[in-house]
């Protein structure tokens, strides 16, 4: 897989094989205006893995905030620690709600 730049200029005359070459290729082709770039065409493929790795990224932030959370709540208890028998107190202190997990 190879990217190939192309001014906007000749990516309008040559828009067809340029999309032929994106979608049967899976050449990336990089659009240049003054020799600087200003936008990419990819295939579908890399848009999809592009669009999953963002997913990823965000389900990963979020579950990190659901962490901080979580340790900040266990802080406002007064745990300062993740030791045995912290986490033994706290299953006391719930009543059992923490049966079965060791």
């Amino acid at each position: 897989m190879t990217t190939m730049k192309v001014s906007i200029k000749k990516a309008r005359e040559r828009f067809s094989e340029i999309v032929n070459l994106v979608n049967i290729k899976g050449e990336r082709v990089i659009l240049t205006c003054r020799n600087r770039p200003k936008a990419a065409i990819v295939s579908l493929r890399d848009m999809e893995i592009l669009e999953n790795k963002a997913t990823d990224k965000d389900r990963r932030m979020a579950q990190l905030e659901r962490i901080h959370e979580i340790r900040k709540g266990i802080a406002g208890r007064g745990v300062t620690g993740e030791t045995t028998e912290e986490l033994q107190r706290m299953r006391e202190e719930r009543g059992g709600a923490f049966a079965g997990c060791h």
